[in-house]
């Protein structure tokens, strides 16, 4: 027998670098507003979302709620923290499968397979990337951009393949993640659809009629965003 095929691996279009990772996966299974993981064992374990949809949520000091983040299935969290955390992951909707990995025996694997480890190298990219999308969601002058640069984001991460976006979140969900009221969000998505951007086939389903307008003024409205000058004060001679 020829050595080299003894521990040949699979094909690459086959080989699934998660699978070891599953097998040492202890499934979470929450129903709506339920904790997943309050970051008491941030530091033992790492998390990918199955099924479903969570929100990782702070609270600020006068009380209110923030979401940080929102996290959908193939979504890992649990990077960066060490011990406690200040932070808290909620399931979004009902029956939502989180699985929870141990994060020394995780390392082993990445360790002994390289495609595991591009594989946990790219999630946590892409967490990143997710937190510097949002950093660019607050960054919005007003509120209709920030809305409409959120619904773009989202289509992007939902990745469906067509113009229906659904909306895993409430109003009030994605007020707290883009630091806007409610009613702020309310009037800004019918903002965009009397504008014809976009159009609701129910309250939570959502087609984006007119995806380049939407993204055209959002870039424009950038580029025309004048910098802003500091003079400084001239100082009036002693009398």
């Amino acid at each position: 027998m020829n050595e080299n095929a003894v521990l040949r691996r699979p094909p690459a279009e086959k080989y699934d670098p998660f699978a070891g990772m599953d097998a040492l996966a202890t499934p979470i299974r929450r129903r709506r507003g339920e904790i997943v993981h309050d970051g008491e064992r941030g530091s033992r374990y790492l998390y990918r979302v199955a099924a479903g949809a969570a929100r990782r949520c702070a609270l600020q000091a006068d009380g209110r709620r923030r979401i940080l983040d929102l996290l959908f299935p193939g979504d890992f969290f649990g990077f960066g923290e060490n011990g406690e955390t200040a932070t808290t992951i909620e399931a979004l909707v009902d029956g939502t499968i989180v699985l929870r990995y141990p994060r020394r025996e995780i390392e082993a694997l990445a360790d002994a397979d390289p495609p595991t480890a591009r594989a946990i190298r790219g999630m946590a990219f892409a967490t990143i990337s997710r937190l510097e999308t949002q950093i660019s969601l607050l960054g919005r002058v007003n509120a209709v951009e920030k809305v409409g640069a959120f619904l773009l984001a989202l289509e992007e991460r939902q990745n469906a393949g067509g113009d229906r976006l659904t909306l895993p979140v409430s109003r009030c969900d994605i007020g707290d993640f883009l630091a806007l009221s409610p009613e702020t969000v309310s009037r800004s998505l019918s903002s965009l659809e009397r504008r014809g951007a976009i159009s609701f086939a129910a309250p939570r389903d959502v087609d984006i009629v007119d995806r380049i307008a939407l993204r055209e003024r959002i870039v424009k409205r950038e580029r025309a965003r004048p910098a802003r000058v500091v003079r400084k004060r001239k100082r009036k001679p002693p009398r």
